[in-house]
């Protein structure tokens, strides 16, 4: 597992504390297209294809297994947050339901941990049972997945697919990353029953193309309304700050409650 630098302007992944993959590579080939028109590749396939070549020896689009890494989470004594595929995707199409199945078994027997899986191909989710401990999530779609372009409203298709698909799930914790927040996907929160939502901007190497504001401020009062927690990515400019759990949304919605029932009494 490889330990990650949390705070804002760290090097990593700052909502998680590890990540983990016993399954590696992709096949998504996503895209984004910047406001300058640049196209920007998964950071992710950057990685193993010019820092990790030698872990990747095949391509990134190519599926490797890695059962020697699976027990590594059970080495770890003390709970930390543990991103279970971030240089994959554990519910593509590709990976054997086996190798789902060993990973989701280790994160039972962790169960002092929590693990973020985040997906793009929601349908799949609907095949597992996820132990508690397991936070569920989506991916908002790129501009580009398997080399064809999606439209604004294949884009938002996707998105009530993945959050149809999230609603049906016997989960503790529903998430959607919103990196980048590329367009005014506020009204498809609205109802969705997520408990956290990470929101960043869009990066192509070190350029940063921030959101519009607009879309970051309906996202935040769709949430605040839904009680739901929200982290911003550390390349989001916007104050005040914001890096919120879902333990920390329940501990709100609970004195909200409190004082909502003392307001009536």
């Amino acid at each position: 597992m490889n330990k990650q630098a949390n705070g804002r302007g760290g090097r990593g992944i700052e909502w998680t504390n590890y990540t983990w993959n016993p399954v590696r590579g992709c096949q998504h080939g996503c895209r984004w297209v910047m406001p300058d028109g640049s196209i920007a590749e998964c950071y992710a396939e950057t990685i193993a294809e010019r820092l990790a070549q030698a872990a990747y020896p095949l391509g990134f689009e190519h599926h490797y297994w890695n059962p020697h890494v699976l027990e590594e989470p059970l080495k770890v004594k003390e709970p930390v947050r543990i991103f279970l595929d971030s240089m994959s995707d554990l519910m593509g199409h590709w990976v054997p339901r086996d190798e789902i199945l060993q990973v989701l078994d280790v994160c039972e027997r962790a169960s002092w941990h929590t693990f973020q899986l985040l997906t793009k191909n929601a349908p799949r989710l609907a095949e597992f049972e996820f132990p508690d401990n397991v936070w569920t999530g989506v991916s908002a779609p790129p501009s580009m997945m398997f080399g064809r372009t999606l439209s604004a409203l294949q884009q938002r298709r996707m998105v009530e697919r993945q959050l149809r698909v999230l609603n049906t799930l016997d989960v503790a914790v529903r998430w959607m990353s919103i990196e980048p927040l590329s367009f005014d996907i506020a009204p498809l929160l609205v109802g969705a029953n997520l408990q956290w939502v990470v929101i960043g901007a869009a990066t192509n190497g070190r350029a940063v193309y921030q959101p519009e504001r607009e879309w970051v401020q309906n996202v935040l009062d769709v949430c605040d309304d839904q009680g739901v927690a929200v982290f911003f990515k550390g390349n989001l400019d916007w104050s005040p700050w914001r890096e919120a759990f879902p333990d920390d949304a329940a501990k709100r919605e609970k004195l909200h409650g409190w004082v909502k029932d003392a307001a009536v009494i």
